[in-house]
Order: C-alpha cells, then structure tokens, then sequence
C-alpha cells in the first residue's frame, strides 16, 4: 500500500517530536530509535523509511525543540520591550516550571553537551538556533546599540544555571540556584529598570 506524501510527512513530523522529547528527557546517547519509535507509535523498521541516520533525526529534533521551546515561552513577552522583556524572560527561563519540564523547555540544558560531540549539520541548527536567540536578547537590552557580548553573557548563566538546578538532588538548593542566578542577571547583568 502506497502512503501519500501528506502522510509521509506527518508520520516524520510525529519521530520528529518524539524525538525531540526523548532527547531532552534522556539525552541523546541514552535514547536508542527504537525508544523514539515506540513514543512515536511507529515501529523501528520504519525508521529508515524517514532518515539515513540518528544524526540526521538529532538535528531536525534539536531544529523543533527549539521551536517547541519559544512556543512556550510566556504570552506577557510579546506585549513587552526592552530590559522589561529581558527581566520576564529570565524569570520565566530561570523559573521551577522551566526547570521541572525538561521535556518542553529549552533544548540548550539537555543537549549542549551531546551536540558537541555530534557531526555539523546539527551543530549548525544549534548555533543558528543559539545566534537568534543573542540577536533578541541584545536587542532588548539596548535597541539603540545591541550589547551581544551582554546578551551571550545573560544566556549562558541562564542555561547553566538552569543545568545545575537541574542536576542537585536537594529541592531547597536547586531553588536557591535559580534565585542567585535570577538575581544576578536582574541586578548585576541587566541593570536597574529605566526610569
């Protein structure tokens, strides 16, 4: 039986997600196809009827967990600007929810190691991926003069803090990881609010 092309399509996109929730829940390495498959409701053998290899699943996954990612992010930015925009993202990224939903938040905690050691296309999803989100964060902070080096700065602590919150077992810890990196971005990274 011949399948049209729509449901080939659809049958990718659904590995895809799959994918890319396994990924962030398990890491890269730790997820097998035939773990990806069976939460896709699909068989293995199928897998090759959609990709030439894992790698090229990693890197169209990475490419949706990105896009799942902003989907997520907070209404309230989108009626925001500038430093304001800036502060409501920090406190959302660097937040328990985000924190405690490692399978639709931002891909970068999970997988920044994993894609290191992973071939170019995908690295090159992540750093595209990585450079828009500089790009729109040094524009809030400063519209008039974009501060990349202030925004890379922001987003590392962001996503290292949110690794550690991650990774420490104690509950009360993992909280005080997020408020001292949430306090250092708001007070010492991004400045006082405008008057």
């Amino acid at each position: 039986m011949r399948y049209s092309t729509d449901h080939k399509r659809r049958t990718q996109e659904r590995i895809i997600g799959a994918a890319a929730t396994a990924f962030r829940r398990h890491g890269y390495a730790a997820t097998g196809i035939d773990a990806v498959m069976a939460s896709a409701k699909l068989t293995a053998g199928a897998f090759y009827a959609h990709f030439r290899s894992k790698q090229e699943l990693l890197t169209a996954a990475v490419d949706q967990a990105f896009r799942e990612s902003r989907r997520g992010w907070p209404k309230e930015l989108k009626q925001l600007r500038g430093r304001a925009w800036v502060r409501q993202f920090i406190s959302f990224y660097l937040s328990a929810g985000h924190r405690d939903a490692p399978t639709t938040g931002c891909p970068m905690p999970s997988l920044a190691a994993e894609i290191r050691r992973n071939g170019n296309p995908v690295r090159r999803v992540f750093e595209r991926r990585l450079s828009e989100l500089v790009e729109a964060v040094a524009r809030e902070m400063n519209g008039a003069a974009p501060d990349r080096a202030r925004a890379i700065s922001a987003i590392a602590l962001s996503v290292g803090g949110l690794m550690l919150a991650r990774g420490v077992k104690d509950a009360a810890f993992s909280d005080e990881i997020l408020a001292s990196c949430r306090t250092m971005l708001t007070e010492g990274l991004i400045g006082p609010e405008a008057s």
